[in-house]
């Protein structure tokens, strides 16, 4: 891409400079065929001495302006503009012998048009630099999100994964069917993570999934599964595509930080989808003697799914994490 913008901005450079020479050299003859008969040997001597000064400034004086060394830029740029232009004055002598070097007037435009087109060299190639670091700015960007959510998909949450087998291994002589059921649900959480989240969007369906068997496990922690209640749309509204791992990381920490209070539910999870803008609410209680605000609304979860949101939505959705009491909230629209 980057190489068919260049030949594209370098042709339309040389097209301009040829239709300025044109009307420059047309307008004093007053008839087009009779100009374009004059354009021999000179104008390609002109096209010449152009297109090196043009490129001596693309590709070597440029440095210096890159560099902060203005003053060395400026100064260069003057004695390339006065060196060249006595340079093919001299060949458009031989050429054309009508030319009479002692009349130094002759320099001044030729000079001026040497310093214009080198700048015009710096020019197009700091455009370049500046549409090439932006590209390279998105294309870190893009590998830095997708690295984002590789860390993200394999940092499986140690005390959720050992307190779920513990509880499996507690219901294996209590329970069997239970907890063969549980251990499916687990492998099946895990396989999602690992290979159903390697695209860069997945159906909404399929985060909903997860999130109910995640709340499914954990509601082997408490004695009344009343303690938890969750809400989501039906299956056949659920086909919106939606960026993977995207609530996990607020469910988890509400589950974290959550302990048995009253007024129930401790966690509450909602997500609606209405005119394709998805409303998803968490909400968890949390005991203020044992955990603390900050602590509370922190995680390298919550920050990798703000830096995530800003890169796939911006502008396009509205977080809000909202302390009232012993209640956090964290509030998010997505516009689809």
């Amino acid at each position: 891409m980057k190489y068919i913008l260049r030949i594209l901005i370098h042709s339309l450079f040389w097209l301009v400079f040829v239709l300025f020479y044109l009307v420059l050299y047309v307008v004093p003859k007053g008839d087009l065929s009779i100009a374009l008969q004059g354009l021999t040997i000179q104008f390609y001597i002109n096209f010449v001495w152009a297109a090196v000064i043009f490129y001596l400034s693309y590709y070597w004086l440029i440095r210096y302006f890159e560099k902060s060394q203005l003053v060395r830029y400026l100064i260069l740029s003057v004695l390339i503009s006065v060196s060249v232009s006595v340079v093919f004055l001299i060949i458009s002598k031989l050429i054309t012998p009508g030319i009479n070097l002692q009349n130094y007037i002759l320099l001044l435009p030729s000079m001026v048009g040497t310093f214009i087109i080198a700048q015009c060299g710096c020019l197009v190639r700091g455009f370049e630099n500046w549409f090439a670091n932006i590209q390279l700015k998105s294309e870190i960007e893009n590998k830095n999100l997708k690295n984002e959510l590789k860390l993200l998909r394999l940092q499986v949450n140690p005390h959720f994964l050992f307190n779920t087998l513990n509880n499996i291994d507690s219901l294996i002589s209590k329970s069997p069917k239970t907890a063969s059921k549980m251990l499916i649900t687990l492998s099946e959480m895990l396989r999602y993570m690992v290979y159903e989240t390697k695209t860069e969007t997945v159906p909404l369906q399929k985060e909903i999934d997860y999130l109910t068997s995640y709340i499914q496990l954990q509601q082997l922690r408490f004695k009344n599964v009343d303690y938890i209640r969750y809400s989501f749309p039906e299956p056949d509204v659920c086909n919106t595509q939606v960026a993977p791992m995207l609530f996990i990381p607020f469910v988890e920490n509400a589950f974290k930080h959550s302990c048995y209070a009253e007024p129930m539910p401790v966690v509450d999870i909602k997500i609606a989808l209405s005119d394709n803008v998805l409303n998803f609410t968490c909400v968890n209680y949390f005991d203020t003697e044992t955990i603390s605000p900050k602590t509370a609304q922190s995680g390298i979860g919550l920050e990798n799914v703000k830096r995530r949101l800003a890169l796939l939505y911006p502008k396009n959705h509205e977080l809000q994490i909202i302390k009232e009491l012993n209640t956090f909230r964290a509030e998010l629209t997505i516009k689809l």
